[in-house]
């Protein structure tokens, strides 16, 4: 008896999770939204939009707000990311040029981290400030960049970490283009 009612009860699970969870009109609404956000116009670079948003919480998204919510808690892990990269590669020994290049870039993880940060309590009280304030961090990542270059600090993760900078800001930018 026990088996068979342990059997009612898999059988019953299943169906609920194939009504419920696995929805098809759930999972393609999520991806139709993700689809045709990352096809606007305002969006740059949409293989990077589609691959930023091919995650759970993108797939469980209703909004476009929630979208731009998961996309900058992604940038957010990102940037801390290339951030503890930077600030272990400041305990090591260098010249004064790599580690002042270092303290740049070190001030523009933290500050980009902040802004990514904000952008979605910004988003619902002023859509046009954070549409603003999320394309200006692309170009700070910029100011890492070229004190990167004048060191001459050959740095792979943190020219990922800043290249990532840069398309975030610029996906950000897109998604919140037309919010208002």
């Amino acid at each position: 008896m026990a088996s068979q009612s342990h059997f009612i009860n898999v059988i019953f699970t299943i169906l609920f999770l194939s009504v419920n969870v696995f929805s098809p009109s759930r999972v393609s609404a999520s991806k139709a939204l993700i689809a045709k956000v990352c096809s606007d116009d305002a969006i740059l670079d949409h293989d990077f939009c589609l691959k930023a948003l091919s995650n759970a919480q993108a797939n469980a998204a209703k909004s476009v707000n929630q979208l731009v919510d998961v996309a900058m808690k992604e940038a957010v892990a990102k940037a801390h990311t290339t951030l503890n990269v930077i600030v272990e590669m400041m305990k090591k020994p260098s010249s004064p040029a790599t580690l002042e290049a270092l303290k740049t870039c070190q001030n523009v993880y933290k500050n980009s981290i902040r802004s990514f940060g904000m952008i979605s309590d910004e988003l619902s009280e002023d859509a046009m400030s954070a549409n603003y304030d999320v394309s200006l961090i692309g170009p700070d990542a910029e100011t890492c960049i070229k004190a990167l270059a004048a060191a001459s600090v050959n740095a792979p993760e943190i020219a990922n970490g800043n290249h990532d900078l840069q398309y975030f800001s610029s996906l950000g930018h897109g998604m919140t283009a037309k919010m208002n």
